[in-house]
């Protein structure tokens, strides 16, 4: 086989492109006695591969898989209370058709006022942070300078 071939092939495998009859031809190669000077640090590493290979399990794993049809259940059953406590506890009820309706108009522009107030103080509040930023802008500013 060309070296510069093996050298592809080399490349292809570090890179995690190569199929198993690419990689079999690697191993074969590096399997051999004579492998040039430049290539000699992946023989070990072929060689390691090709001795592990033939290495096959001695004992048969028995895997208890009752254990697991049981946990399965449990989680299965935890779903339906789960998704059944959702349904029964979030039923709809009836608006309150007077919810947020005054009678008398002074009485709700009062209130509306109040809110709008409470919303500006809070929006004036978030306002006074922006302050960093611009301090923040300021300084980045110098250093890009």
């Amino acid at each position: 086989m060309e070296l510069s071939n093996i050298e592809k092939l080399l490349e292809k495998y570090f890179e995690g492109e190569t199929t198993i009859s690419e990689e079999k031809e690697l191993k074969v190669y590096f399997t051999r006695e004579t492998v040039p000077a430049h290539l000699e640090r992946y023989k070990d590493l072929f060689q390691f591969f090709s001795q592990e290979s033939t290495i096959t399990a001695t004992k048969d794993l028995k895997l208890n898989t009752r254990r697991k049809t049981r946990y399965a259940w449990v989680g299965v059953a935890a779903s339906v209370a789960l998704i059944a406590g959702i349904f029964l506890t979030n039923q709809p009820t009836k608006p309150d058709k007077n919810l947020g309706t005054y009678e008398d108009p002074e009485i709700a522009l009062q209130e509306t006022k109040k809110i709008l107030n409470m919303v500006s103080q809070y929006m004036n509040e978030g306002k006074q942070e922006l302050v960093y930023l611009k301090e923040f802008e300021n300084t980045k500013n110098k250093f890009i300078k």
